[in-house]
């Protein structure tokens, strides 16, 4: 072998060597069996419910679960939406209990994660059904992050044809001084993923925390086998960044809005409830009170009022 073959064979091993440990690029965004990739490549699961086959395709919602939720706290509308030929979709959030990733439970690194996977999820979903119209239903969290992320699709004409905020995070009835907030920004900081308990920050007892009129947060989460005990810091202060940002948000938004609310809503008060709602500026929205329910709409008393009144507004939007 001449020195330049022994050259060039000793360059393509080095070459194949620095190949082999490369990482590997993330798998594009797509849509599997019981799984999906985002932009990112992380892969997360979702759920369907499907309308009886033969059944016309009216439309489509895609639900977006909150804090220590999961895909199956929308087993409601996914029992009863279907039968009136909308398709549900719903899929974990990443840091979730369900997120595949252990040691990522209960921690983001930044709330537009949670934003570019419902924009991406959404694109998939819109993909799969080009024709037909598609719905946002986000509760709790999830109404954050649809708010959020409808504002910043303005500008594409593949918005979602509406959306709804069930139980929405308007703000918090328990106000954190702003030296409470410069304290725990500044510990998120140093260390981001400590992990600390609502009930802890909160300074109050999660088992008596009321989320729907016959149960506590405590009893349940006793039978929630996605429940998580601790968040980190810094998911914590991405959702009060969110909150920050809600009135320019809801100033932003331009397509159909529909608000589900509980004047005994444990996170937001009432007035925080109208207040966002009157920074929508929207041409077309619309505010219900569920008086005998709590945080948790779908899982209360009045759960069929909710959903039948959601089925109305879909289809009123539905013929617009």
């Amino acid at each position: 072998m001449t020195y330049l073959s022994r050259l060039a064979f000793l360059a393509l091993s080095l070459t194949l060597l620095s190949c082999s440990s490369l990482p590997k690029l993330p798998s594009r965004p797509a849509l599997h069996l019981q799984d999906w990739s985002s932009f990112d490549g992380k892969i997360m699961p979702y759920q369907t419910w499907q309308p009886a086959p033969g059944t016309a395709i009216r439309g489509v919602v895609i639900a977006v679960h909150g804090l220590s939720g999961a895909t199956s706290d929308f087993w409601f509308i996914g029992d009863t939406l279907p039968k009136q030929g909308f398709i549900v979709y719903a899929y974990d959030l990443r840091g979730q209990g369900h997120d595949p990733v252990v040691s990522d439970r209960g921690d983001i690194q930044s709330a537009k994660q949670w934003l570019r996977d419902l924009e991406t999820f959404h694109l998939l979903v819109k993909r799969k059904h080009p024709k037909t119209p598609v719905f946002w239903y986000g509760e709790s969290l999830g109404s954050l992050i649809c708010l959020h992320t409808a504002a910043n699709r303005l500008p594409d004409r593949r918005d979602p044809d509406g959306i709804i905020l069930a139980s929405p995070v308007a703000g918090l009835k328990m106000t954190v001084s702003g030296f409470r907030r410069f304290l725990l920004e500044t510990a998120a900081t140093l260390s981001p993923r400590s992990r600390y308990s609502l009930g802890d920050l909160a300074g109050v007892d999660e088992k008596k925390i009321q989320v729907t009129s016959t149960t506590t947060h405590g009893s349940q989460m006793a039978i929630t086998e996605h429940h998580l005990t601790a968040f980190s810091l810094r998911l914590l202060t991405e959702i009060g960044r969110l909150l920050d940002a809600n009135p320019s948000a809801a100033k932003r938004l331009r397509m159909p809005v529909l608000f589900l609310a509980s004047p005994n809503d444990i996170l937001s008060s009432p007035d925080q409830v109208q207040t966002l709602f009157g920074q929508v500026r929207s041409p077309t929205k619309r505010l219900l009170w569920y008086t005998r329910s709590y945080h948790l709409l779908l899982h209360d008393v009045q759960r069929a009022e909710v959903s039948g009144d959601l089925l109305k507004w879909l289809e009123i939007q539905r013929q617009r």
